[in-house]
């Protein structure tokens, strides 16, 4: 967990440095508010069922939840040469 909360840290932190070199109002509000959101999330233990369902759903919305996806690729049939 420590680990967790040391990278929604460091993510959060990214964010407001992105956030200042936005010209965009809308997205610098948009990447000041996923920061606040981040170091909340860091920064409040999980208890109870509700409180794991909120982190659940926030990682899902913050795309926080790190997992490579794996992709498989199917073999195509050749096609006959003429």
């Amino acid at each position: 967990m420590v680990e967790r909360d040391e990278e929604l840290r460091r993510t959060a932190a990214e964010c407001l440095a992105l956030a200042q070199d936005m010209a965009d109002p809308s997205a610098r509000a948009t990447l000041v508010t996923m920061a606040q959101t981040l170091h909340e999330m860091a920064n409040r233990p999980t208890t109870g069922i509700d409180g794991i369902v909120q982190d659940f759903n926030n990682e899902q919305m913050l795309g926080t939840n790190r997992r490579p996806v794996q992709q498989q690729q199917q073999i195509q049939p050749r096609k006959n040469e003429e």
